[in-house]
C-alpha cells in the first residue's frame, strides 16, 4: 500500500503547521476559558491533528493498493444434443446411462473447478450455472466450428484449463472444426459417442434444388442416394407431389459402399409453394429407417424482378451482389457501366447505383429518368461518390465530408428495424462481419428514414447508418454507405463453409426495394418456406387514412396447420411496426389470417408457408472419431471412448499445467472516500468535545 496526492508531498509540512497553529491559537491565546496545562495540551493535540487530517484532504490523496487475485481454472463441457447421436442401435443408452454420467462427471469437476456447460447442436447453448443439463437429441444439425468461435470470443482473456467435447464428430454446417480447434491453447479430452462401424443402411444423402423456379420453366433436382453394406439388393426411388407420383427410377444397390445421384427435372407448372415428397424402399436389416424419406419445396413464381446493377468503375461488390441475386430465378439481373448502360429505369423493379453519381460522371439523365418513372433504387457510397450531387437527391440520408477520409466500419444490426426478417443465424455471423471503407463525414437522415445497419467503428457502436432505407412517393430507396462488402461473403465461407448469411443480406435488401408498390394500409411480410429448425418469423405495418405509420392498434394472427391444429398469437410493437416469433413448427404447409382494427374498419391479411424437414443429421450415420483423435493430438488432449467416461476428471486433476492463476492488480482509492478516514476525524473531535466539556469549557 502507498500513499500519493495530486500535489508534491512537501506540501504536507504546511497542512501540518496549518492544524498546529489552529489549535495552538484555540488553546493557548484564548483566554476564554481556561483549561488545566495537560488537559490543554492533550486538547490541542487532538485538534491540531484533526485540522491536518482535514487539510490534507485538500492534497488529493489516493491510496494505491496492489490486490491478489486468483483465477481458478475454467472448464468447458460441450455436449452433443444432435439427432445423430442416438440413430444407431445404442440410443437407450444415450437416453438414459450417458445422461446421468455426464450430469456425474461436470458435478465431480465443479468440486474442484469453474464449470460452463454448453448443448452443442442447431445452436450453441450455455448452460447457466444452476441449471441441470437435459439432453433430448433433437437437434437437426451439428456446426462444431461455431462452439470454438464462440469460446474464443468469450473467454480469449480466461484461465481456460481445459475443454471436455462429447460427441460423435459428425458435423454437417459450418468449416471443419479440426482447423479451429488447433488453434486452441488448452487441451481438449474428447469423448467419442456414436458407431464409428459402417452399418447396414440405404439413405437419402441429400437433395440439391432451386429454391425458386421460373412459371413454365424446368428446374433440375439431384437425390444422392448412399448404401452401406447392401450390395445386391433391389430399390426403388420415388417422387410425389401430392398422390401424383413425378418420377421413379429403379435401383440395384453394388458394393460394400454404393453411391449414385440420381438427377431429373420437373416442370414448374403452376405458381405458390409445391411440396415434394422423396421415398427410397425400406430394406430389411437397416439400422433405421428414418433416412428413406424427405421432402423439398420449391416455390414457382410467374416473372422475375428485372434488376440493373450500373457502376461507375468496376469493383468487387458488382460480382458479389450479382451472384447472391442469380442463386434464385427471382432475379433478372443485368450489369453495365454507366457509359454503356441505355436501359429505361422504368423497364426495371430495381436500379443499383455503384458509386453513381460520381466525381466524373454526373449520371443526370439517368437520375432524372429514376425519379420520374418512380422506380426503386440503391446507392452504394464510395469514394468515387459526388456526396453533392447525391446529398440533392433526398434518399433518406445525407453525407457532408469535410476531408477525404474514411472510416473501417463494421455492420451493426438495429434492433427496432421491422421491416423484413432476419434469421438469427445470419444476425450473429453479421456481426463478426470485417469492416468495409466508409466516408468519413457528418451524417444526417431523414425522420421517415428506416435504418437496416449501423456502423460500429473501433469496436464503438455508433449511430451512424451504413444501410438505410426510405420512401418517398410512393417509390423505395436505399443507401450502402461505403464500398468492399465482397470481404463479407470471403469471411461468410471462411467461417461457415457457405455464403449464406451474405446472400440473405444482399437478398433481403434487394426483395425489399424491388417489391412492387403495396398500397393497402396493412401490409404482413414473411419468408415463404421455413426450415423446421428455425423460428417462423413476420413483419408487419400499418398506416392511417394518411398512410403515416402507426402501431397503436394490436393485430393478432392465427396460423393454422395439417387437421385441426391452430396457432394464435398477438404481435409486439417495435419501433414503428409490428413483429412476431412463433417458434418452431411441425413440417408442413401452413395458412395464416392477421386481422387488426384501423379506426372502425377491420382489416384483414392472409397468405400461406411451409415448414421444410432438415434431413442433416440422418444422411451419415457414422461418428468419425479419427477427427476427435486429431483435434485432442493438435491441443495435447486425450481421447476418449464413451466407456471410458470416468476417467476424464482423473486426467484433468493430473494436468499440471491447469491450475490457478494468480494476478495482481493496482487499485486506486481517493481518501476522500474511506469511511475509516472520517471515523478517525471524527474521533479526534469527539475525544476533544468531550475532554472540553469535562474541563468546563463549551
Amino acid at each position: 500500500m502507498a500513499l500519493l496526492t495530486e500535489f508534491p508531498l512537501w506540501l504536507v509540512i504546511f497542512v501540518i503547521l496549518l492544524g498546529a497553529g489552529y489549535a495552538c491559537f484555540l488553546y493557548f491565546r484564548n483566554n476564554t476559558v481556561v483549561f488545566e496545562k495537560v488537559p490543554r495540551i492533550v486538547m490541542a493535540c487532538l485538534r491540531g491533528v484533526a485540522m491536518s487530517l482535514l487539510a490534507f484532504l485538500l492534497l488529493a490523496p489516493m491510496l494505491k493498493m496492489i490486490r491478489k487475485q486468483v483465477d481458478k481454472p475454467l472448464i468447458l463441457v460441450a455436449v452433443d444434443n444432435s439427432e445423430s447421436v442416438v440413430s444407431g442401435k445404442d440410443s437407450a443408452y444415450y437416453r438414459t446411462e450417458y445422461a446421468k454420467q455426464v450430469q456425474e462427471m461436470i458435478s465431480e469437476l465443479e468440486k474442484s473447478y469453474e464449470v460452463k456447460t454448453y448443448k452443442i447442436g442447431d445452436e450453441d447453448a450455455l448452460l447457466g450455472d444452476d441449471e441441470q443439463l437435459h439432453l433430448d437429441f433433437s437437434d437437426k444439425s451439428s456446426n462444431l466450428a461455431s462452439l470454438f468461435d464462440q469460446v474464443d470470443m468469450v473467454y480469449a482473456n480466461r484461465n481456460v484449463g481445459a475443454m471436455v467435447l462429447l460427441t460423435d464428430g459428425i458435423f454437417n454446417t459450418g468449416t471443419n472444426p479440426y482447423y479451429k480447434a488447433e488453434k486452441a491453447d488448452f487441451p481438449i479430452y474428447t469423448v467419442g459417442l456414436g458407431n464409428t462401424e459402417l452399418t447396414t443402411d440405404f439413405f437419402i444423402a441429400g437433395i440439391n434444388h432451386n429454391k425458386q423456379a421460373l412459371k413454365g420453366n424446368m428446374f433440375p433436382v439431384e437425390i444422392k442416394l448412399a448404401a452401406n453394406r447392401l450390395s445386391g439388393r433391389a430399390a426403388e426411388v420415388t417422387v410425389k407431389e401430392g398422390s401424383e407420383q413425378i418420377y421413379s427410377k429403379k435401383l440395384t444397390l453394388s458394393g460394400n459402399r454404393y453411391f449414385e445421384t440420381v438427377k431429373f427435372s420437373i416442370e414448374a407448372k403452376n405458381t405458390g409453394i409445391h411440396h415434394y415428397k422423396v421415398d427410397i424402399t425400406e430394406l430389411d436389416g437397416e439400422v433405421t429407417h428414418k433416412n428413406n424419406h424427405t421432402q423439398f419445396f420449391v416455390e414457382v413464381v410467374d416473372s422475375r424482378e428485372k434488376v440493373a446493377i450500373v457502376y461507375n468503375s468496376p469493383h468487387p461488390d458488382i460480382a458479389a451482389m450479382k451472384e447472391a441475386l442469380e442463386l434464385t430465378d427471382n432475379y433478372d439481373v443485368q450489369v453495365s457501366s454507366i457509359s454503356e448502360f441505355s436501359g429505361k429505369p422504368s423497364d426495371y423493379s430495381l436500379v443499383i447505383l455503384h458509386q453513381l453519381p460520381s466525381t466524373t460522371n454526373s449520371a443526370a439523365n439517368l437520375l432524372t429518368q429514376i425519379r420520374q418513372s418512380g422506380t426503386s433504387a440503391l446507392y452504394i457510397l464510395g469514394p468515387q461518390t459526388n456526396l453533392t450531387t447525391f446529398n440533392g437527391l433526398n434518399v433518406g440520408m445525407s453525407v457532408v465530408q469535410s476531408k477525404s477520409l474514411t472510416n473501417n466500419a463494421m455492420p451493426s444490426y438495429n434492433d427496432n428495424f421491422t421491416s423484413f426478417t432476419f434469421s438469427e443465424d445470419s444476425r450473429q455471423m453479421l456481426s463478426k462481419f470485417p469492416p468495409i471503407k466508409t466516408i468519413f463525414g457528418n451524417y444526417k437522415t431523414s425522420v421517415s428514414a428506416n435504418v437496416f445497419l449501423y456502423q460500429k467503428i473501433s469496436g464503438v457502436d455508433t449511430k451512424y447508418p451504413l444501410v438505410v432505407f426510405s420512401s418517398h412517393n410512393g417509390a423505395r430507396s436505399g443507401v450502402v454507405a461505403g464500398t468492399g462488402f465482397w470481404s463479407w461473403k470471403l469471411y461468410n465461407y471462411m467461417h461457415a463453409g457457405n455464403h449464406d448469411a451474405f446472400n440473405e443480406v444482399i437478398d433481403k435488401m434487394v426483395l425489399y426495394l424491388a417489391a412492387k408498390g403495396d398500397k393497402s394500409q396493412f401490409r404482413v411480410q414473411h419468408a415463404a418456406i421455413f426450415a423446421e429448425n428455425a423460428p417462423v418469423e413476420f413483419s408487419a405495418e400499418l398506416y392511417n387514412d394518411s398512410y403515416e405509420l402507426i402501431n397503436e392498434p394490436d393485430i393478432k394472427m392465427v396460423i393454422k396447420g395439417s387437421g385441426d391444429t391452430t396457432y394464435e398469437a398477438q404481435f409486439s410493437k417495435q419501433n414503428n411496426g409490428y413483429y412476431l416469433n412463433v417458434g418452431e413448427l411441425p413440417v408442413g404447409n401452413y395458412t395464416w389470417t392477421a386481422t387488426t382494427q384501423a379506426g372502425k374498419r377491420k382489416l384483414e391479411k392472409s397468405g400461406r408457408f411451409s415448414i421444410q424437414e432438415v434431413m442433416l443429421e440422418t444422411a451419415n450415420l457414422v461418428a468419425d472419431h479419427d477427427l476427435l483423435k486429431s483435434i485432442s493430438t493438435a491441443t495435447n488432449g486425450q481421447f476418449f471412448p464413451k466407456e471410458n467416461l470416468n476417467r476424464i476428471v482423473k486426467e484433468i486433476k493430473q494436468n499440471d499445467q491447469i491450475k490457478p492463476i494468480a494476478s495482481y492488480r493496482k487499485h486506486y482509492s481517493m481518501l476522500l472516500n474511506s469511511y475509516w478516514y472520517l471515523i478517525a476525524i471524527v474521533l479526534l473531535l469527539g475525544i476533544e468535545w468531550f475532554l472540553r466539556k469535562w474541563n468546563g469549557g463549551y
